[in-house]
């Protein structure tokens, strides 16, 4: 019978369980904070009004009308490829996996993924102050402007547009936050749900690839839209995409394991860890065999062919005299079965992953 541990607190399970999920959610609520201050900063740097570099009147990539409405507008950006995978997610998690937890890490991830993108192609666009192809359109260049200064280029101070809302989105070009942005949303996705269908697990089902090129044809659609209304040049959306798709894997990293992991479909667990357990020893509940046949094993009789009563069986193999095994005991001095932390693959309730070893914090 296994003794509780004298050196700990005895402490019922409910309890332990309670303060633990508080310690979780007291660990992981400064994220959802600071991810939603994120996008705060991300409508804070749309209002700065950026770099605006000079351009050629002459140029005829610039001379594009200016298409309104757009194909896809911001609201449907947001729907198709942000609030569409969530949704997603949170379905494939609680219907289908029923796991919080990897309902909790997969939206977690997402919103992180989105939030770093779209700040990050922002900066780049107040920055960089590409002129879009439909500048012209925007900038209303006056009637009796054919040429530039001479040696020069011209400035956006030439420019009779009212609106300067407007004007200055024509200098937003590099690179595409539409397709870094679905990008984002979708490669997240296809990443989440190549996991999940466990892509890697060489049964080569044709129906995984063909759902995977749904999103795949999603994003690769809003990048090509952005080019069709004159919105962005293609070296825009190729860049936009290049960000989009490492925000996603980034993100999506951080809370699941590579899909070349064995439980690629499962989140990593959570940072604060189940009580260790201590091995201890005991003995089975088998009958002794009996003093004669003890005697006669120790002095060497009946070596070669010991008689069935003497023999046991631990995990399959044979051995004589009496068999030990090895249960768990939790520190807290509660009994219960033993957890598989330190085993090297399996996580938490068989739910998650172990987080890899040389975490530092």
């Amino acid at each position: 019978m296994p003794f509780p541990n004298p050196f700990t607190r005895s402490t019922s399970p409910t309890t332990s369980n309670k303060s633990r999920r508080l310690r979780i959610f007291l660990s992981y609520f400064p994220d959802w904070c600071l991810t939603i201050l994120l996008w705060g900063l991300f409508y804070l740097l749309d209002k700065v009004n950026g770099y605006r570099r000079l351009f050629d009147i002459t140029d005829t990539s610039l001379a594009h009308p200016y298409a309104d409405p757009e194909r896809v507008p911001v609201w449907l950006l947001a729907v198709v490829c942000g609030i569409v995978p969530a949704v997603i997610i949170i379905i494939t998690a609680g219907a289908i996996r029923r796991s919080f937890w990897d309902a909790q890490s997969g939206v977690l991830g997402l919103i992180l993924a989105l939030g770093l993108t779209a700040t990050f192609t922002n900066i780049i666009k107040i920055t960089a102050g590409r002129p879009r192809p439909d500048l012209f359109a925007r900038c209303i260049l006056p009637e009796g402007l054919t040429t530039n200064p001479v040696h020069g280029l011209t400035s956006w101070t030439v420019c009779t547009q009212i609106d300067d809302g407007r004007l200055q989105e024509g200098f937003r070009s590099f690179p595409s936050g539409h397709s870094s942005f679905a990008w984002c949303g979708m490669w997240y996705m296809i990443l989440y749900l190549a996991a999940k269908m466990r892509i890697n697990n060489r049964t080569g089902y044709t129906y995984k690839s063909w759902l995977l090129l749904a999103p795949l044809s999603c994003s690769t659609l809003v990048s090509v839209s952005r080019t069709m209304d004159y919105r962005h040049h293609a070296t825009d959306v190729i860049a936009g995409a290049i960000i989009g798709i490492a925000g996603g894997w980034y993100s999506y990293r951080q809370y699941y394991p590579a899909l070349s992991h064995p439980q690629a479909y499962k989140p990593y667990s959570p940072r604060i860890p189940k009580d260790e357990t201590i091995p201890l020893h005991t003995r089975p509940k088998t009958h002794r065999p009996s003093s004669e046949i003890m005697l006669r094993t120790s002095h060497g009789q009946n070596h070669h062919h010991p008689s069935s009563s003497a023999e046991e069986t631990v995990n399959g193999n044979r051995s004589y005299g009496l068999a030990l095994t090895q249960t768990a005991i939790p520190m807290n001095g509660q009994a219960g079965e033993a957890t598989s932390w330190g085993m090297g693959g399996r996580g938490e309730d068989g739910e998650t992953v172990k987080r890899p070893d040389e975490r530092m914090v």
